[in-house]
């Protein structure tokens, strides 16, 4: 690029999409909705199967869709809307003149973001006619630099009305102007309540991709114990498409279970606040190896983890 700045193109690319995703109709039905809108959110913790919806979506969808897959890194300004102009031009090659050379000219000590965002606004407006979906994953990586929320923030606004925006996340959206977008009924979204699976879609998981029949009984078991995390499903050996003798196999190769999704994917993204309270405040005031062991299954792992976290807080 004319900026300099380097582009991973696997960032920009839609994922391949795999054949055991289900693909989930009700859901896909909401988002279907996303080209009478400026913007649908995705918010819910991890392990609720956003971005493998989102992957779903964009090789179900006929609108072209722009996919930027975001990480810690991006929270720099100029490194974010490289890879914004680079993913838009991944679909359309016209664009991007204009975006690019207004790039290049970001004082990165001085970040004035009118020019690029009005060259980047009219750049879609002169070479793109038709309707698109800009897709933005994981953007609760990000949410911690003001001057990339502000850009998301400007372009989802001013954009042109053929560019609609899905922003999957973690967290709640803190957009300047939400509020204002959701006054103009220009907002939908899913939250966690939605995205968790129903009995029917746990029942057609195991049909479908592992060839395996339930009883609604046993769908209903499966959703109680785990409110339809389906993560928290996949990583126990209640269901799994390889059975639990290789399940518990891979958990051991690997080293991850439950326990382990959470700490790394949850606690350890926490700040170190946070962390320090929620050791000291989810203590049982009773607990022993035992306990750790019905709870956990995994009793020495999860004590000296424990403590080992407690010390150093």
């Amino acid at each position: 690029m004319p900026s300099g700045l380097p582009v991973i193109r696997t960032k920009i690319l839609v994922p391949r999409r795999r054949s055991e995703l289900l693909s989930r109709s009700r859901l896909l039905k909401i988002l279907g909705n996303t080209l009478d809108l400026k913007l649908f959110i995705l918010a819910a913790p991890a392990g609720y199967g956003k971005t493998s919806l989102l992957v779903d979506f964009s090789h179900h969808n006929q609108a072209p869709v722009c996919w930027y897959a975001l990480d810690a890194l991006d929270s720099d300004p100029k490194r974010f809307i490289a890879h914004f102009i680079a993913s838009i031009q991944e679909k359309f090659s016209d664009f991007g003149k204009m975006a690019k050379a207004a790039l290049a000219e970001l004082n990165q000590d001085n970040l004035n973001l009118d020019p690029v965002i009005s060259a980047i606004v009219n750049d879609i407006y002169l070479n793109i006619s038709e309707h698109f979906i800009f897709i933005l994953d994981d953007f609760h990586l990000v949410r911690d630099s003001k001057v990339t929320e502000l850009f998301v923030n400007r372009i989802i606004q001013e954009s042109p009305e053929n560019c609609h925006f899905i922003v999957a996340s973690r967290t709640l959206l803190t957009l300047p102007d939400l509020s204002l977008l959701v006054a103009r009924s220009q907002v939908d979204g899913l939250s966690f309540e939605e995205l968790a699976f129903l009995p029917e879609e746990i029942k057609q998981l195991m049909s479908i991709n592992y060839h395996q029949s339930i009883s609604n009984e046993k769908a209903e078991e499966l959703i109680t114990n785990t409110e339809g995390w389906i993560t928290g499903l996949l990583l126990t050996t209640q269901i799994s498409p390889k059975g639990p003798i290789e399940s518990k196999r891979i958990a051991r190769v690997s080293g991850v279970d439950v326990y382990e999704y959470l700490a790394q994917q949850v606690f350890d993204r926490q700040s170190r606040s946070m962390q320090s309270f929620l050791l000291r405040t989810s203590l049982l005031e009773e607990f022993d190896a035992n306990l750790c062991e019905e709870i956990f299954g995994c009793k020495s792992k999860v004590i000296m983890s424990l403590s080992s976290k407690i010390e150093m807080s």
